[in-house]
């Protein structure tokens, strides 16, 4: 799935694959939320971006078998939505409370997705 302008924020490779996470500018942003005007003036004075973010698993040969896309992200440095997670599972399980971050779902998910296509892949070789 091809978004314009990304800027890559994580990269993982394995003997046979990459998992990538890039962001792209997100200029659809919902800010109904936005009761006091502050993440609307945050976000037109450019003190914090909105963006969408792509998690891809791509073979080494550059083939992509899955992605997952989220969007209307809105953090004053992106790479805080990459970072949030570290420490949260520990915090979850001494709490009892299952603090939710996105990226490690999305990774999952792409991961998750990449293994179907690849038993598909798979499947339709012993067919033909």
């Amino acid at each position: 799935m091809a978004f314009c302008n990304q800027t890559e924020m994580f990269r993982f490779k394995t003997a046979q694959f990459v998992v990538r996470a890039a962001i792209f500018p997100d200029d659809d942003i919902d800010t109904s939320f936005d009761e006091t005007g502050e993440t609307q003036a945050n976000l037109e004075s450019g003190l914090w971006q909105a963006f969408g973010t792509i998690v891809t698993v791509e073979t080494n040969d550059g083939i992509e078998l899955s992605s997952d896309v989220l969007c209307g992200s809105i953090y004053a440095n992106p790479r805080d939505f990459f970072k949030e997670h570290i420490g949260l599972a520990a915090k979850s399980r001494v709490d009892g409370v299952s603090y939710g971050c996105y990226f490690p779902e999305m990774v999952r998910e792409a991961i998750r997705e990449a293994r179907n296509a690849c038993a598909r892949i798979a499947l339709a070789r012993i067919r033909i």
